[in-house]
């Protein structure tokens, strides 16, 4: 009886790995190659990745995230639903359906259940009861993106095993990593699998460790063209497995896919070329996609033992995350599409706040309303389908009934979707916060030391509309090591330590360098960012100092020289969520006015900052709001010619400091004017 059940379990075993494996061939010796428990934990059902070579662990494509790597669990765009039927040899019985669903802030969550009945086997002539076998696997996972390049996923898997009556429980679990590279055009990920032990067995489960790389043409949320390429291992085992394929979408709506992959999960004893060959098959499959549902096909060859095929089906529903971050970041600030007419104080607590809607009704398909502190955190969410209600109001209480006080600043962030799925926002506030007694900071020019610092102005990147290049600039180098010096000269590199300008000079180190952005052929400079910058200073002594380090400065400066004037000039302070000019400012404005009208051929730049509370689309339009109010303030109060002036917001990317307290974060809602002209 032991050796008939030995024979049969040995047949199930061999029939699981030739499909996993797939082993184009019948008849080969066993050898050193281990096999393990829970060998079903290998299989890929879902037919889109099985018709690419069962390559999938770096491509980011719905369910199949619970196949091959949770962390794309975290880029999913739509929720979800894959049921598979797959059809075997001997009539071997496989279905599985995979749910997953998009959470805003990058992650998601899965969940799948696959389940094979692999019938009965008899090969006593009915001497004995048949054996049977089944299987089953319950997976849930959980992806989160950090930033917009990286992803971690983690996932528990609980096994059931049924042999002849004979149950067995387990449980594993998964984790994996994905990089996004090149705007999402290429990705590379590595996953760890199946660490986890199945009751009332004495092996290990296949563990295996695997990296992909995938590539991907997409057209908005829709992937016209992805490649992948597969690569695993079992621990403990010699066992390899290397699969690669694409997917090619024609007219958006026929998918044409084409795979190979190899295992050497059989050992053939000494390898040949014509043994890699049997051990590497082809596969293909095809689908038909129209919106939402798709339908799809996979083939795999099995030699003599016939094909298996796949047929998967996937319905998606809900809105595309992609396109709702898009219609986020294309979203059209407008200042009153809501309005707070009245707020109604009782005892130090808000007891009511009414809004009043000013969108047209039969352009919102959707909206919402939520209430926030000033540093971002959501109090309480309204939202809803079609026209916003004209009695919308909030009763001053949180999401669990705490009631709020009205010595707190909240703001209100009103969203309203039309059917283009153009979106526009306004955000205001609800209660006015605290007049503080501001303190305008004394502005005090910076002066160089003479002989010890030199700071340096390149104009284009002083002006530049790039965030992450204006806040490199202006900057000292400071000379430490000479004191009597004999020459000096300052080089400026590209990012391929090419050398694209030098300035040289005598004894004195001068204390302002301004660079115009040109090489020494007279051409700008494309990459500024990628410049690199070494004074070079002799001393009479013969020692010499090579300086490379930088000190970025946000004080005012003025550099003149015999006919040019280049002037950072004192900083305009604005409250908290406003663009408005404060009385305190008015002066410094007049200042500034009379000085530009002094001078010739004057151009002026208006660059607007903001504070880290709230999120960044509205910071950057907070902050260009404040630029466009001191434009407005010269062109209407002194007549200057708007041609001349040129404004910009960076949000809150260009800090004076860390925005860690309230002074800090009052000092950096600012906006900053820069004047260049002739004398």
């Amino acid at each position: 009886m032991a050796e008939v059940i030995y024979r049969i379990n040995l047949k199930i075993s061999i029939i699981i790995l030739l499909f996993i494996f797939i082993a184009p061939f019948t008849s080969l010796n066993a050898g050193s190659f281990g096999t393990s428990t829970a060998e079903f934990l290998k299989i890929k059902p879902e037919a889109v990745q099985a018709g690419m070579g069962e390559a999938g662990t770096a491509l980011p494509d719905g369910t199949n995230a619970l196949i091959f790597n949770p962390a794309n669990l975290a880029l999913l765009d739509k929720a979800e639903l894959t049921p598979t039927g797959i059809f075997w040899f001997n009539n071997i019985n496989m279905q599985h359906i995979a749910f997953g669903v998009p959470f805003e802030k990058g992650s998601g969550f899965g969940v799948s259940l696959l389940y094979i009945d692999y019938g009965s086997y008899d090969s006593t002539g009915g001497t004995s009861p048949s054996v049977s076998l089944k299987n089953a696997v319950l997976t849930a996972g959980f992806g989160k993106s950090f930033g917009n390049t990286f992803s971690f996923g983690v996932q528990s898997r609980g096994l059931y095993e049924d042999f002849m009556g004979d149950v067995s429980m387990g449980v594993s679990f998964d984790t994996g990593i994905s990089l996004s590279l090149l705007e999402n055009n290429i990705y590379a990920a590595l996953t760890v699998k199946n660490l986890g032990f199945l009751s009332g067995t004495n092996d290990m489960f296949p563990v295996e460790f695997g990296a992909g790389l995938g590539f991907r043409v997409y057209e908005g949320s829709f992937d016209v063209f992805s490649a992948a390429i597969d690569f695993s291992k079992a621990a403990g085992a010699d066992n390899i497995f290397a699969g690669a394929g694409i997917e090619y979408f024609l007219f958006r709506a026929v998918a044409l896919r084409l795979g190979a992959k190899y295992s050497n999960a059989m050992d053939l004893g000494k390898m040949s070329f014509s043994d890699v060959t049997k051990l590497t098959s082809l596969t293909g499959g095809l689908g038909i996609h129209v919106g939402d549902f798709g339908l799809d096909y996979a083939f795999t060859p099995m030699g003599d033992l016939g094909a298996v095929h796949r047929i998967s089906a996937t319905i998606k529903f809900g809105a595309s995350m992609y396109e709702q971050q898009l219609a986020e970041k294309n979203a059209e600030f407008v200042p009153k599409a809501i309005e707070v007419p009245k707020v109604n104080v009782e005892n130090g607590r808000i007891k009511s706040v009414s809004f009043k809607p000013n969108v047209p009704e039969e352009k919102v398909k959707e909206w919402s309303l939520d209430i926030k502190t000033s540093d971002g955190k959501i109090v309480k969410s309204f939202s809803g389908m079609g026209e916003v209600p004209k009695d919308l109001s909030w009763d001053g209480t949180d999401n669990v009934g705490k009631i709020a006080g009205a010595n707190t600043n909240y703001i209100f962030d009103f969203k309203a979707k039309d059917y283009t799925g153009q979106i526009i926002k306004t955000v205001g506030q609800i209660i006015q916060p605290k007049k503080y007694e501001f303190e305008v900071p004394v502005d005090k020019p910076f002066v160089p030391l003479k002989n010890r610092e030199m700071l340096v102005a390149p104009i284009t990147l002083l002006v530049s509309s790039d965030s992450d290049e204006r806040k490199t600039v202006p900057f000292v180098m400071v000379n430490r090591e000479i004191k009597k010096i004999k020459d000096w000269n300052f080089q400026i590199f590209d990012s391929k330590d090419m050398l694209l300008k030098e300035f040289s000079g005598g004894e004195t180190l001068p204390s302002y360098l301004v660079w115009d952005g040109l090489d020494s052929a007279g051409k700008y400079v494309d990459d500024l960012k990628g410049c690199r910058y070494v004074l070079n200073v002799n001393g009479v002594n013969g020692k010499k100092a090579v300086i490379k380090d930088r000190q970025v400065i946000r004080d005012p400066f003025i550099i003149t020289a015999k006919s040019k004037k280049l002037k950072l000039g004192k900083k305009i302070y604005f409250d908290q969520n406003s663009s408005v000019i404060m009385p305190e400012m008015a002066d410094r404005l007049n200042q500034l006015a009379a000085e530009i009208e002094g001078q010739k051929n004057v151009q002026v730049y208006i660059q607007g900052h903001s504070s880290e509370e709230g999120d960044s689309a509205q910071n950057l339009y907070l902050s260009q709001e404040r630029a466009k109010t001191v434009l407005r303030y010269f062109v209407e109060k002194y007549k200057m010619s708007p041609l001349s002036i040129t404004t910009v917001g960076y949000g809150a990317k260009v800090p004076l400091n860390k925005n860690r307290t309230d002074t800090e974060r009052r000092i950096n809602r600012r906006v900053e004017i820069i004047i260049m002209g002739e004398k």
